[in-house]
């Protein structure tokens, strides 16, 4: 480790990432204590509710943005190397996202009672519209948050990202409690106002201050992203939206086959099970910018992909065994009473997640280094794999089905994905491999 941070290169992503590491467990900790105030006030079924209307805040946030936040990382953080002004690609990108949130949630404020009527039995249409609203104040609050990745500003990218507004949320909800009697989908309209008011805020300081910190195009200056933002950002768009697929199919479809309440308890343990990607997070926080400006200058990334596998080793593999051996007792901290049957759920979820952790950046690589079609290909053919094991798996197993599919979904694109890394770049991101070159 010492050797590690004694190189440039180490430091950089041994720095940066521990800023990032820092703001995702503080704002773990206030999504789990979130997500403990929720199941105080409502019972299980309260956190089911407030989950799947995130969901829609989540897949409204991923259209809206278009793939346009990776885009913006990937071309301002080679402005930003290049000493280049930034203003006029970041008010592009703004007015575009700002433009197709806008347009997401007025759609999905409309089909609120259909959504309900659809999916969530449990769950008022009300609370899915003040969802929609939420979506947008909380997809420009991201878009920010990637300009200061892309600016290598990893303490304002942790600020604007989820876990800081979930822990002003736990904070408020923990100093000013629920009133006595208070039901479920209450509570959970409560904590959906706090994320519209808490986004906002966040949105609107950030903004003002990206404003302030970027300069107007200079004399002679020719954009290389001019006329191609769409272009660019299509694929891209493709691989995080069947990445949320894959992140949130089995939600949506346990909300289909099962009650809230089942549903909460599965999120609650999906939750604990992504601990073992936590460090994985902040690196690849750091990671991305780093591997475009080192394509940009044509420099082998040999040397960064074998510092980010040693990180991951020693990050998540304790993490993993620590889950292992405390799995029931994590999970009955929320207050779930089936905490020992839920914990093969948790098992199979972790293993997953450990299999995340170790692939490596490689989607990552793909979409910094121009091969964000092969990013697109790789998630679109799993997305389909995992929508089928759900259709196979939910209706008979359940949350276990779910957990089986999730997992086996994860493994598949990250094998994959260090495949292509390998094919295209000759350099192997997984502990133990590293050696392995072209």
């Amino acid at each position: 480790m010492k050797n590690f941070i004694g190189d440039p290169s180490g430091a950089a992503l041994a720095k940066g990432g521990l800023v990032v590491l820092i703001f995702k467990v503080i704002g773990a900790l206030g999504g789990y204590v979130l997500l403990f105030s929720l199941a105080q006030a409502g019972g299980e079924l309260s956190v089911g509710v407030y989950e799947v209307a995130f969901t829609l805040v989540l897949i409204g946030s991923t259209i809206g943005r278009w793939g346009l936040d990776t885009v913006v990382v990937k071309e301002m953080s080679r402005e930003a190397l290049d000493g280049a002004p930034s203003r006029a690609l970041y008010l592009a990108i703004f007015v575009r996202v700002l433009v197709m949130v806008v347009g997401v949630a007025v759609m999905a404020f409309i089909l609120a009672s259909l959504l309900t009527n659809l999916f969530f039995q449990n769950t008022p249409s009300e609370v899915l519209a003040t969802a929609a609203i939420a979506t947008i104040p909380f997809t420009m609050m991201l878009l920010n948050a990637e300009v200061f990745r892309a600016l290598g500003k990893p303490l304002l990218f942790s600020l604007n990202q989820h876990g800081s507004v979930y822990s002003i949320m736990a904070v408020l909800l923990w100093v000013i409690p629920f009133p006595e009697g208070m039901g479920a989908s209450d509570s959970a309209q409560i904590a959906l106002m706090l994320l519209l008011g808490i986004s906002a805020l966040f949105f609107a300081v950030s903004t003002m201050y990206i404003l302030s910190i970027t300069r107007k195009r200079a004399e002679g200056y020719v954009p290389n992203w001019r006329g191609k933002l769409y272009k660019m950002a299509t694929p891209m768009l493709i691989s995080s939206s069947l990445f949320l697929v894959i992140s949130w199919s089995d939600t949506l479809m346990l909300g289909y086959y099962l009650t809230e309440d089942r549903v909460g308890v599965y999120r609650i343990v999906f939750k604990i099970a992504t601990l073992i990607t936590f460090a994985q997070f902040a690196l690849n926080t750091v990671v991305a910018p780093m591997v475009s400006a080192l394509h940009e200058k044509g420099t082998a990334l040999d040397e960064l992909t074998t510092k980010v596998a040693r990180l991951n080793l020693i990050t998540a593999g304790p993490i993993f065994v620590g889950i292992l051996l405390f799995g029931p007792w994590l999970i009955g901290m929320f207050g779930v009473s089936t905490a020992s049957a839920a914990y093969p759920w948790l098992v199979i979820l972790a293993f997953g997640q450990l299999i995340n952790a170790f692939a490596g950046p490689g989607l990552n690589i793909l979409n910094m280094t121009g091969y964000e079609k092969s990013a697109r290909n790789t998630m679109l053919v799993v997305v389909v794999l995992n929508v089928l094991l759900n259709l196979l798996f939910i209706p008979t197993l359940g949350p276990l089905g779910a957990a089986i599919s999730t997992t086996a979904t994860m493994v598949g694109w990250n094998v994959w994905a260090a495949i292509l890394v390998y094919k295209y770049h000759g350099v192997v991101a997984v502990p133990f491999l590293t050696h392995i070159k072209k």
